[in-house]
């Protein structure tokens, strides 16, 4: 087995709602993401006044095959029926994560 192949592996017990991973509806379709607003907080703090926005968002990660390859920083999205805005998309190998914003200004 290559690391690869052990990387991908360990992505299945992340990506677990059982485990680490939380259900969410994305898009419209349902995928199994990880949350974090802590790295959220860390990677914005003290950048709200510079980029004008009210720091209420979150990182999600999500596996690539879950992601739609259109989505690009900028775009809103709807997850569990609520509008975020895509700040930024951080390849992450076989994953991104997503830094999204409520009341975005």
């Amino acid at each position: 087995m290559n690391f690869k192949e052990m990387v991908d592996e360990d992505l299945d017990l992340f990506f677990n709602s059982d485990e680490i991973g939380e259900k969410i509806i994305f898009e419209g379709e349902e995928i199994i993401v990880i949350k974090s607003s802590e790295t959220f907080r860390t990677k914005y703090k003290g950048k709200a006044e510079d980029m004008g926005i009210y720091t209420n968002g979150i990182c999600i990660s999500i596996r690539k095959i879950d992601f739609p390859l259109s989505l690009a920083p900028n775009d809103r999205v709807i997850i569990d029926d609520e509008s975020y805005k895509i700040l930024d998309i951080e390849d992450l190998g076989n994953t991104y994560r997503i830094d999204i914003a409520t009341n975005y200004r």
